[in-house]
């Protein structure tokens, strides 16, 4: 029976639907991160991280999810749904049954609406059952006498043992500096379910300004200049992810980045959400003018190394994608017009470019070292000065 137990926690996991590749116009990309360990110049002051842990009776959560206390993201791109029928009911048997469940771990910036950190799937699940008693449980493995019931149909010795059910609560304190939250959240991120990067910037960027960082990207590749180029096969927040590439370049200066690029990403994207309104315009508009830029000069092999060498998969190259488009974004409008007159030569240098070793290595391997890095937009910086300072 206790073999059988264990099953039944594990199920969670192997019920779910797990088709969440990124999507396909996306080259895989090889950053090698393992080599390098990201500089931190300014280490996390320990005294400063503030957690605490609790173990309420999950009616008390319950509540906060009827009075809407608890924050499940309802613009996420992910959707809180993935997990199937079957994996929300052998969450909601385990309960029945006093099953241990995982901790719930919530952003408490706002003591009056947490933000999820880690659980939403769990979250949903017990919204479905119980708030609005649309999940009737199925495929039991312990309850079948259960089998179909909804929420009400449960007698009251069980609605019960629901309320009294024992959960363990983690909450991050205010106080507890976002970089120290971005760390805590991809340390905690280890369910069945993994949100990946850009998702995580996603959540932890909600409490900031609400939220404008992540809208101003999502806002960005919803512009046409952008789909022209790059399409609009977005998965799990990928698109928004390759346009804070580009603005991380942007704001900080390409000669201090130091790998890890994940880690820098977070910094990007914590940035985001300090600029003022200017500076948020300004760099979009110099953004959108690269991509009308890059569709001008490349058409439909823009960021991609179909450009160079046509057998290759028509899908963007990430590395090739900052590296253009930061380049491009830096000219002012003579620059921009001198370089168009200049294309043919300019293209056919490109080309060059994309089939030299070291730039070949540059955007394909280790991708996210500092040496590569530099070495990328150091080569497409000195081609783009060159067709731009002067017409031939």
């Amino acid at each position: 029976m206790a073999d059988k137990k264990v099953t039944s926690l594990d199920s969670f996991n192997n019920s779910i639907d797990l088709d969440e590749q990124n999507s396909i116009d996306l080259e895989d990309e090889d950053l090698g991160e393992s080599e390098e360990v990201f500089d931190q110049t300014e280490p996390f002051d320990p005294k400063k991280v503030d957690v605490s842990i609790s173990n309420p009776n999950l009616g008390a959560i319950i509540e906060r999810l009827k009075y809407d206390e608890i924050d499940l993201m309802p613009d996420f791109q992910r959707s809180p749904d993935l997990w199937s029928k079957q994996a929300q009911s052998r969450l909601i048997e385990s309960i029945l049954i006093r099953l241990p469940i995982p901790a719930f771990y919530f952003d408490a910036l706002n003591e009056d609406r947490w933000q999820v950190v880690d659980g939403l799937q769990r979250l949903s699940a017990i919204v479905n059952f119980v708030k609005t008693k649309k999940l009737a449980l199925t495929n039991l493995e312990f309850l079948n006498e259960y089998e179909g019931f909804y929420y009400d149909d449960l007698p009251r010795s069980l609605k019960r043992r629901i309320d009294e059910f024992q959960t363990s609560v983690y909450l991050i304190k205010p106080g507890t500096p976002l970089v120290m939250k971005y760390s805590l959240f991809n340390r905690i991120n280890t369910g069945g379910l993994k949100l990946n990067h850009q998702e995580i910037r996603h959540a932890m960027s909600q409490s900031v300004k609400k939220g404008i960082a992540s809208k101003f990207l999502t806002e960005i590749v919803q512009e046409n200049s952008f789909k022209n180029v790059i399409g609009n096969k977005s998965k799990r927040m990928s698109h928004q992810e390759l346009v804070l590439r580009h603005m991380a370049f942007r704001m900080f200066d390409i000669s201090t980045y130091k790998s890890s690029l994940p880690k820098f990403l977070d910094s990007a994207m914590i940035k985001l959400g300090e600029l003022s309104e200017t500076e948020i315009i300004r760099l979009k508009s110099s953004f959108l003018d690269s991509m009308e830029d890059a569709y001008d000069l490349f058409g439909r092999d823009a960021f991609r190394r179909t450009f160079a060498e046509s057998y290759q998969n028509r899908v963007v190259n990430k590395p090739l994608f900052e590296t253009v488009s930061v380049n491009l974004a830096t000219l002012n409008f003579e620059e921009r017009a001198i370089l168009k007159s200049n294309s043919m030569h300019f293209k056919q240098e490109f080309k060059s470019l994309l089939l030299e070793p070291q730039f070949l290595t540059a955007i394909t391997i280790s991708t996210a070292n500092t040496d590569n890095v530099q070495s990328r937009f150091e080569g497409m910086r000195n081609i783009i000065e060159k067709y731009s300072k002067r017409i031939f």
